[in-house]
């Protein structure tokens, strides 16, 4: 197995393709990389620049090049003595514009009946034999719909007809009814959906690579490139979204001709990547999140704690319940449907209703310390998630003991279901939950809210450096190290200057005026969940806390907010958090907690310390 030493990542897009790419070779020969790494190639939605949504796995994308493009670039690197490195996306298909993608145009067009019905993730009697499309403004504007060309048409949006369903004159509401598909309101998908997703995003649908007849044609073209020695290892794409990643591992490995394959996967600290996943490695956000805490001074964590206490209205932040409560904002907002999905398959005979089902399944993910198991790989985590929620719940005691055993079980009998979703769940609350949210309010020192972190963690000694790098090299040699990537907030020299801030603060530096402005920084709840206030009225905070977070006058205290949720007479457009960046068209000035960056901004530059 060919291995690499170093890799650069090419983002190949329309305005960069894989011919451009054959064309850097030299360059980046000469700077010493050893492989070029490519971002996603296969089709993807016309003007997509990231390609991670996918239209057709079945083609190299022809706006990024084509096959030409990826032979050109696989013979300029392998005649320089380079090897090529691509990212693939099992996990999901893009589906933003149907008539772009044929698996989804076939399923809206023949329902159940379709080819490609088993590829995709749907519950079906959920939604009464019909998949839901959250694409309507709101129901009524079914009224809004036509036919044209021989397709529904909502505006932009086109939709194909069953055949049979409609003759000329038919009402396009009627119509609308006789499809396969309902189109619904986009608010309704936080509860209502019935196919699962990419995260929270309705315009990636997920797809079942675990069955072999979906995985095979899922990857034919990616064999294609191994079959012809185009390329030589794989980077994969979300595998916790998997129901199966060790069995898709496995079967890649079979088909790519044992070649390097390495995973986005995000590793909590002191976990391993479970030892019956044939892999070289992650991608390295693990390796990242500890070389920047070796150059964070341990000195300066009593300073900015304390700054952070101040900022937060005298209160220090409590991560572990920050989380739970940013978590349990997800499960009971954007992956709600995701939670009510889980709950519908808990056995009738268990006396739980849906909605206490799905309480006490967000309450033990909102426990999960990892993004996911794999059982029986982390059994005991997850009995440890029950305890924990057990013990912040104990009024779920008994739901929760109906509900362990059935998560225990994943295996691949029709009665497991429950316990395999779950695993793809966890990693989706977490995600969206802890790296989505809390690391944008466990504000202390920006540098440790990276992706694949514990902000908890503040510095590495360099003997436990030096320990983990062994460990590393013991476990997993071939996995990666890096620094940035697509995927992460800040790059490593931004980053390298908010460390800096723990030099300052541990030589007694006292923070400027325009730091202590910021005010409160939001609670790890939503503003009005479990009962607590939201932070009282006042400047916004660096985390972006504005007034579309706050409860306003009258409203119940329980009912979770958001620009989203706001009755449109309340709802404004920017969103508050915008506007101060509109005002300079107007000619009104900036307030002056803005113009307090003005007098940050060189420092951050140069890397001087920009509190001193």
């Amino acid at each position: 197995m060919r291995t690499p030493v170093s890799t650069y990542r090419l983002q190949i897009r329309p305005g960069f393709t894989l011919q451009d790419a054959a064309e850097t070779v030299p360059y980046l020969k000469s700077l010493g990389v050893d492989w070029i790494y490519l971002s996603p190639i296969l089709t993807a939605e016309k003007g997509s620049d990231h390609g991670y949504d996918v239209t057709d796995p079945s083609a190299i994308d022809p706006d990024r090049g084509g096959p030409e493009g990826l032979a050109a670039a696989a013979r300029a690197a392998h005649e320089a003595g380079m090897g090529v490195l691509v990212d693939i996306v099992p996990n999901h298909v893009g589906v933003a514009t149907p008539v772009q993608n044929p698996w989804w145009w076939s399923l809206l067009k023949e329902g159940q009946q379709s080819r490609y019905a088993q590829a995709f993730d749907v519950d079906w009697d959920f939604g009464g034999g019909r998949i839901r499309i959250p694409v309507l403004g709101s129901d009524s504007d079914v009224d809004a719909l036509e036919i044209k060309d021989g397709e529904l048409r909502y505006y932009d949006h086109r939709f194909p007809l069953a055949e049979g369903t409609y003759t000329e004159g038919d009402d396009p509401r009627a119509v609308h009814d006789r499809q396969h598909y309902e189109l619904v309101g986009w608010r309704r998908a936080d509860n209502e959906l019935n196919y699962r997703r990419f995260f929270a995003v309705n315009s990636l649908a997920g797809i079942r690579v675990e069955l072999p007849e979906v995985f095979d044609e899922a990857h034919a073209e990616i064999v294609r490139w191994f079959r012809e020695g185009l390329v030589d290892g794989l980077r994969i794409d979300h595998p916790d979204g998997l129901a199966d990643p060790e069995g898709y591992l496995r079967r890649l490995r079979e088909v790519t001709g044992s070649s390097y394959l390495l995973i986005e996967k995000i590793l909590e600290p002191g976990e391993v990547l479970p030892q019956s996943f044939d892999c070289e490695g992650t991608t390295g956000y693990d390796a990242l999140a500890d070389v920047d805490r070796l150059f964070v001074d341990p000195a300066g964590q009593e300073a900015l704690d304390a700054l952070d206490t101040e900022v937060r209205g005298g209160q220090a932040a409590d991560y572990e319940d920050m989380i739970r409560g940013t978590k349990r904002r997800i499960t009971d907002g954007i992956l709600h449907s995701e939670m009510l999905r889980l709950a519908r398959l808990v056995p009738s005979g268990a006396g739980l209703t849906v909605e206490a089902a799905a309480d006490a399944l967000s309450e033990i993910i909102a426990a999960f310390p990892v993004y996911r198991s794999y059982l029986p790989e982390g059994a005991e985590v997850l009995k440890e998630a029950c305890e924990l929620a057990v013990r912040r719940r104990p009024e779920l005691a008994d739901a929760v003991g109906l509900l362990l055993p059935l998560l225990l079980d994943a295996g691949s009998e029709p009665g497991a279901e429950l316990g395999r979703r779950f695993q793809q769940t966890s990693g989706m609350v977490m995600a969206k939950g802890v790296e989505d949210t809390a690391f944008f309010r466990y504000t202390r020192l920006g540098t440790l809210t990276e992706v694949g972190a514990d902000p908890t963690e503040f510095s590495v000694a360099p003997e436990e450096f030096h320990h983990r790098m062994a460990r590393r090299q013991a476990e997993i040699p071939l996995s990666m190290t890096t620094l940035s990537t697509h995927d992460t907030k800040r790059s490593e020299d931004t980053r390298a200057r908010i460390s800096v801030l723990a030099e300052a603060a541990g030589s007694g530096r006292q923070p400027s005026p325009g730091c202590r402005s910021w005010r409160r920084c939001p609670t790890g709840r939503s503003p009005t969940c479990c009962g607590r206030p939201s932070p009282a009225p006042g400047p916004r905070t660096v985390t972006g806390c504005s007034r579309m977070c706050r409860r306003p006058p009258g409203r119940p205290a329980t009912r979770p907010t958001g620009w989203t949720r706001t009755p449109p007479s309340r709802r404004s457009w920017p969103p508050p958090s915008t506007r101060p960046l509109t005002t300079l068209r107007s000619g009104r000035n900036w307030s002056p907690s803005w113009r307090s960056w003005r007098r940050m901004v060189p420092s951050i530059r140069s890397g001087r310390n920009s509190c001193s």
